[in-house]
């Protein structure tokens, strides 16, 4: 594994994916920010706890892929403002499928081919609040999502 240093300086690939993740209390709606070899950032409402690995299916421009992470970091425990996006940091435990694998490294090559100027407009929105695709009104599953502000 990474050491946190280290980890800073792999390279970051801007991108805008939504995802399910699929929590004990059902699933869960969110955002990649960005992406790295080892692990992603993504914006989520729902509370995720550090060290818990979850099952993540990511909502690629053509395909999904589906994957476990390990939360290594989140904000929620140390925001004390109402007005914040949910932030947390996922580490990529496992794929199962190579074909999950090849998808997953065709998407990612495909954001590598934009021209710059495009890349670099996915970078300043990066740190924009999650789209209104991201907070759908419906879950997958057709249950309405939980609108509690999470507690500290």
């Amino acid at each position: 594994m990474v050491d946190s240093l280290n980890r800073r300086e792999l390279l970051r690939l801007s991108v805008r994916w939504l995802l399910t993740i699929k929590t004990e209390n059902g699933a869960s709606n969110g955002e990649t920010r960005n992406i790295t070899g080892e692990g992603f950032f993504l914006y989520c409402s729902e509370r995720l706890l550090v060290g818990v690995a979850y099952p993540v299916t990511i909502k690629l421009p053509d395909r999904r892929v589906e994957m476990i992470g390990k939360v290594t970091w989140s904000n929620l425990d140390n925001c004390t403002s109402l007005d914040f996006n949910p932030a947390v940091g996922f580490y990529f435990i496992r794929i199962d499928e190579d074909k999950d694998k090849e998808i997953l490294r065709e998407a990612i090559t495909a954001e590598l081919r934009k021209p710059p100027r495009l890349r670099r407009e996915a970078d300043r929105s990066a740190d924009s609040p999650p789209s209104s695709e991201a907070k759908a009104t419906d879950r997958p599953d057709g249950t309405a999502p939980n609108t509690q502000v999470p507690r500290n």
